[in-house]
């Protein structure tokens, strides 16, 4: 089984990295009118493109440190 101690430094940085920019874009679409970035009143198609792209780097990020559970080495 692998072990987080055993994944590589370059590909937990890596899956780091891809987390907080998922994460810091997931809050821009979500914050996105309150802070002047939005286009109108509402949350727009493009808020909601950006908020998909995040959410699939921050799972991705997640899925790269984290072992499947049924991986069983």
């Amino acid at each position: 089984m692998r072990h987080l101690d055993r994944t590589p430094p370059a590909t937990r940085a890596t899956s780091i990295i891809l987390v907080i920019v998922g994460v810091a874009l997931m809050l821009l679409s979500i914050f996105a009118d309150t802070i002047g970035f939005g286009g109108g009143k509402g949350f727009g198609y493009q808020q909601l493109i950006v908020l998909i792209v995040g959410l699939v780097l921050t799972l991705g990020g997640i899925a790269i440190i984290i072992p499947p559970l049924t991986n069983r080495d």
